[in-house]
C-alpha cells in the first residue's frame, strides 16, 4: 500500500515540501508494510488543462509538458492515499496546484481511478490564519469530484487538515502546532486506508 505526497509548490525544498515530510513519517508509522512517495511539481513544467477531450479514450493528455512523467505513479493500483499540499496565495491553492488537480481529469473519466482514495490536504500560510482552511476547502473540493474520501487530520485537533505557519522563527521547523496537525493528517490517512484495503 502507498501514500502519495503531492507538494504543489513553485519552490522546491521548501516549507510545503518539509510539511510533507513530516505529513508522510507520520504515515509510515501505521504499518511498517505502507510505502511513501513525495512528488514535487517545483521544476516541472505542467500547464492549464484546455478541456480538448483526448483524455476521455484513455490516460492520454495532448498537451507536451511534464505532467504525462506522473500519470503511471498516480494510476499505480497501490495508491490507497494521497495528501495534496500547498502553499496560500491569496487566500487559495497555487497556480500548479490547480493546473496539477484539473490535469487529474483524467483519473475520473477513465473508470474513477482515484475513487476511494483517502484524501488529506495540507496548506502552508505566511501567517498563522492566512487562509489555510479555505485553501484545503477548495483543494478537498476537486478531491470529491474525483470520488475520494476527504478526511481531516483527526484526533486530537480534528480540522479541514494540517495548516502550517511558514511566517514564525525558523519557518514550519518551529511550528509545533502546525507540525502536530501534518503529523496527525499523515496518520490518519494511512489508518484510512489500511482500514478500507483490508
Amino acid at each position: 500500500m502507498k501514500i502519495l505526497g503531492i507538494a504543489c509548490s513553485p519552490r522546491k525544498g521548501q516549507s510545503t515540501y518539509k510539511a510533507l515530510n513530516a505529513c508522510l513519517d507520520s504515515a509510515k508509522t501505521v504499518d511498517k508494510s505502507i510505502d511513501t512517495e513525495l512528488i514535487e511539481l517545483a521544476g516541472l513544467d505542467i500547464h492549464p488543462c484546455v478541456t480538448c477531450g483526448k483524455c476521455k479514450d484513455g490516460l492520454n493528455c495532448s498537451i507536451k509538458d511534464d505532467f504525462p512523467s506522473l500519470i503511471s505513479t498516480l494510476a499505480d493500483k497501490d495508491v490507497a492515499g494521497m495528501i495534496i499540499g500547498t502553499p496560500v496565495y491569496f487566500g487559495s491553492m497555487t497556480a500548479q496546484c490547480k493546473a496539477f488537480l484539473d490535469r487529474c481529469v483524467m483519473f475520473r473519466r477513465n473508470d474513477w481511478i482515484f475513487r476511494n482514495r483517502v484524501a488529506g490536504v495540507l496548506a502552508v500560510g505566511g501567517v498563522r490564519n492566512g487562509g489555510q482552511e479555505l485553501t484545503i476547502q477548495g483543494v478537498q473540493a476537486a478531491c470529491m469530484c474525483q470520488d475520494m474520501i476527504c478526511v481531516s487530520d483527526g484526533r486530537d485537533t480534528a480540522h479541514f487538515g494540517a495548516t502550517l505557519w511558514s511566517g514564525g522563527p525558523d519557518g514550519v521547523e518551529n511550528d509545533s502546532i502546525g507540525l502536530e496537525t501534518a503529523q496527525n493528517l499523515g496518520k490518519r490517512v494511512a489508518q484510512l486506508a489500511w482500514q478500507l484495503s483490508k
